[in-house]
């Protein structure tokens, strides 16, 4: 019944007005009119001030994999520059973890922020909070998107699900996209504690993407990832599949009957070369022309979820 449409990204398994962004669903009398100008002076509003904007609305955007080596960091940042890229947003991009995975660091590295902030102050907003200190208005801003990442060596600096839950809510912008890439409460072989402080976290998000890796045996070591978002979905949470590196090698059939989801969709092979010049030349991902072109329907599919 499910079944991802090769050559064409769209969501699969989802009522139709899912696909075509709402716009199955037709406005009608003048209620409709009346919210729709209200919408308009509102992104008038937010757009001449986006402090205020944020203020009166926040969109929490998850993207978590259901295995190791799913793309989770790449489509984190896609979305967060494709956000920025609209000039509609003030976007942030938030990487989440409690320090205890000894990986701290790496998002920093591969985004190349010390050359990017040459010059600049790259504020610790885990450092300041694992002081005691508040991160309300505190912003590491690099084209259009305010970045929350852990900086090397900074694995001390170790958060409890209070305080990390405050920084998701409370980091400046009115769009923030959450990088789950860490270790958090991965497996089912975690401690319970932490596979609660990645549980809690999740139901912060307004939209779960949940990057998959289509390797059985990483399908295979996701179950318990897996297990845990089904129990999401069945409290009402809206969870979005999103299958990575698909291609003809794929079992379709097989690979829906595991994953069993209400929507998903596809992102096409990227190649490594694209990856790694970007990363070479400190650039985003999503700067990448082959990037880009192969992300780009997914990201808007995600949005189009959200209702943007």
């Amino acid at each position: 019944m499910n079944d991802i449409i090769a050559g064409k990204n769209e969501i699969v398994g989802a009522p139709e007005a899912c696909k075509n962004g709402g716009a199955g669903i037709a406005a009608e009398g003048r209620g409709a009119g009346r919210a729709s100008a209200l919408g308009r002076l509102f992104r008038r509003e937010r757009d001449a001030n986006p402090e205020r904007g944020a203020a009166r609305m926040k969109v929490k955007l998850g993207v978590v994999g259901l295995s190791a080596c799913a793309g989770v960091t790449t489509m984190a940042c896609a979305l967060a520059r494709y956000l920025a890229n609209q000039r509609r947003h003030a976007t942030a991009c938030v990487e989440l973890s409690d320090g205890d995975e000894g990986l701290t660091g790496w998002n920093y590295d591969m985004m190349g922020m010390e050359r990017r902030f040459a010059g600049r102050e790259f504020h610790s907003f885990y450092g300041r909070m694992a002081g005691g200190g508040r991160v309300g208005g505190l912003t590491n801003m690099d084209e259009g998107i305010n970045w929350v990442l852990r900086l090397p060596g900074e694995g001390e600096a170790a958060l409890d699900a209070q305080q990390l839950t405050s920084l998701v809510n409370n980091v400046a912008g009115d769009v923030t996209v959450c990088d789950f890439s860490a270790r958090l409460g991965f497996g089912v072989e975690e401690p319970s504690a932490r596979r609660e402080l990645l549980m809690r976290l999740l139901k912060e998000m307004d939209l779960l993407v949940c990057m998959v890796n289509p390797s059985p045996s990483k399908l295979l070591g996701g179950a318990g990832r897996l297990g845990m978002l089904k129990e999401m979905e069945m409290g009402g949470h809206r969870v979005l599949y999103a299958v990575n590196m698909f291609c003809k090698g794929v079992n379709r059939k097989e690979l829906m009957g595991f994953l069993r989801p209400r929507a998903c969709c596809h992102v096409p092979e990227i190649p490594l070369v694209e990856l790694l010049e970007a990363e070479y030349n400190c650039k985003n991902p999503y700067q990448a022309a082959g990037v880009k072109a192969a992300m780009t329907d997914m990201i808007e599919i995600v949005l189009k979820e959200l209702g943007f």
